[in-house]
């Protein structure tokens, strides 16, 4: 299944969101809901939810990161940055019990912010590429 850098693009961010992500394998079309997996009303949701699990054959779902996932693009993110106080913040933020409350914390607050939602699309872009090439 061949999709367009728009549509990964597209399922990256719906995964960032806290989505569940399927591709109807047929007509290569995107379906998604908020991830069953939290606590969310599925009334909204249910007549799409209902269709996928009654048609589960013809859906491919793209999975979302696991949190060991999360961390190391992070972790990678840190690394990337020159030696300054707000990287050293960073390191220690990741280096504390709750690291993704400390990271968003610091990262929030400091000169990096636009550049690390910007690190994290790509990485999200690179995830869901991985998926549909396994």
């Amino acid at each position: 299944m061949k999709l367009t850098e728009d549509q990964i693009k597209e399922i990256a961010e719906l995964l960032e969101c806290g989505h569940q992500c399927f591709i109807h394998k047929p007509t290569g079309r995107l379906e998604y809901h908020p991830d069953t997996d939290y606590m969310f009303d599925p009334e909204p949701w249910q007549e799409l939810i209902d269709k996928i699990e009654s048609d589960w054959d013809n859906y491919e779902e793209i999975e979302t990161m696991e949190s060991a996932d999360s961390f190391n693009i992070m972790r990678d993110f840190v690394e990337s940055l020159a030696t300054d106080n707000a990287k050293m913040r960073l390191e220690n933020a990741l280096a504390r019990p709750k690291p993704f409350r400390n990271f968003k914390h610091e990262i929030d607050q400091s000169e990096y912010r636009e550049a690390w939602f910007k690190f994290r699309l790509e990485s999200y872009i690179d995830w869901v590429k991985k998926r549909l090439e396994d």
